[in-house]
């Protein structure tokens, strides 16, 4: 005879054996989910470090994006800067922090400051980065590094830079050629302890594009370096239209045939070109414009073939208007802007200023300071006031010949 018996609450091994399994799984996707919070708080705090909008520079357009790696591993280190310099001066700046996650993210943020408090200081490429391999060594945690730096004049059409192990930047030309900035790479910040890095002078004509990116753009397995190189300049220098454009089809081509395995920074500034018989601009009624005014108009102003003195004396007349325009043309948080049109006629240029709201009676007088100021710098002076709004027009004739049309 078998007597079976049972034992309330018992489980067979097969029902522990799925216990077992059904709480592995749950950890598993909690292990998961974790990841992906881990993964999507770095991607969020980088991208909280990168410029929100690129600064407006005279005699430059921008365009940037940073593609966040498909996992954890490959989120966090690389990002990108355009910081306004003084003297219409650019710096540019491109880096890869080695290591992933929050704590590549975080290292890269300090080198990123770092990196701007010696460009806004003046210090030139080489110096910077001198600099912020002691701050890497010292103070940022120990990161490894590639980071690329360099200072374009827009007017005078150059670009210093220096390289910590960083690829080297194309140069697309106006005609769209295109080529790699010669320079010795030296080695990425954090290795040795005094490295020296080389600064190279880069010319580049009106209409020229310098695009600074991180190697997740152009390596793939089984591809090499150079290959990789060798596809970025061929393929970008066949893109036709704007920076934005030229930008979003680089990312879209390197990652058509094969997945995206790091994540990508891109930054593409182009040096404008300037027509000496004309210009136009429009920019929004605050102070801070006044600054990027100055420098457009005065940059404009030389190449219509003004000395130092009438350049200066002109932008003095220009700067009042334009004051003028911000401070008295609207009421507060009125939708506001104006617009500046200058042209070079007969041995002289001539600057029109334009509001489109309604001034203030100015102080003292209908003529104001302001105005009798103005009246002095210039040799002609005309206002005319209308209920869409003020046309301020000036004109004063210039020592200079204009250079052909299509100089910087």
């Amino acid at each position: 005879m078998t007597i079976e018996s049972s034992t309330p609450g018992a489980e067979s091994p097969e029902g522990g054996g799925d216990a077992l399994i059904g709480a592995t799984l749950q950890g598993l996707r909690l292990a998961a989910a974790e990841v992906e919070q881990v993964a999507t708080i770095a991607e969020a705090f980088q991208r909280s470090l990168l410029p929100e909008r690129l600064p407006e520079i005279a005699g430059l357009a921008s365009s940037a994006r940073y593609l966040a790696g498909p996992t954890d591993a490959q989120v966090g280190g690389d990002w990108y800067d355009l910081i306004e310099l003084r003297d219409g001066l650019a710096g540019v700046a491109i880096g890869d922090v080695v290591g992933s996650g929050l704590d590549a993210a975080a290292k890269m943020a300090r080198l990123q400051n770092a990196l701007r408090v010696y460009a806004v200081d003046g210090l030139r490429p080489s110096v910077a980065l001198e600099r912020m391999n002691g701050f890497a060594r010292q103070a940022a945690g120990g990161p490894t590094a590639t980071v690329l730096y360099g200072v374009v004049d827009p007017e005078q059409g150059r670009m210093h830079l220096a390289s910590a192990g960083h690829p080297p930047p194309l140069i697309i030309g106006p005609q769209g050629d295109a080529w790699f900035a010669e320079g010795r790479a030296g080695c990425p910040l954090g290795v040795v302890r005094f490295p020296a890095y080389e600064e190279a002078t880069i010319s580049l004509e009106p209409g020229s594009t310098v695009v600074l990116y991180t190697d997740g753009l152009i390596e793939r397995p089984g591809v090499s370096l150079d290959e990789g190189l060798d596809w970025l300049r061929s393929f970008a220098a066949g893109i036709s239209g704007g920076l934005d454009v030229l930008c979003s089809t680089l990312l879209r081509a390197s990652f058509h045939e094969a997945s995206q395995a790091d994540d990508v920074a891109l930054l593409a500034v182009r040096v404008d070109s300037v027509d000496p018989e004309r210009m136009e601009l429009t920019l929004t009624a605050e102070p801070e414009s006044l600054v990027y005014m100055r420098r457009a108009v005065g940059r404009w102003l030389r190449v219509a073939g003004a000395n130092n003195a009438e350049t200066y004396e002109m932008l003095v007349a220009c700067g009042e208007t334009c004051a003028n325009a911000v401070a008295h043309a609207y009421q507060a948080g009125e939708a506001s802007s104006y617009a500046i049109e200058g042209r070079r006629r007969d041995g002289a240029v001539e600057l029109e200023v334009r509001d489109f709201g309604r001034w203030r009676e100015p102080r003292g007088g209908p003529e104001g300071r302001g105005l009798r100021l103005i009246s002095q710098l210039v040799d002609k002076l005309e206002i005319d006031r209308t209920a869409t709004g003020t046309a301020v027009r000036m004109r004063r004739a210039v020592s200079g010949p204009a250079p052909p049309k299509g100089h910087r």
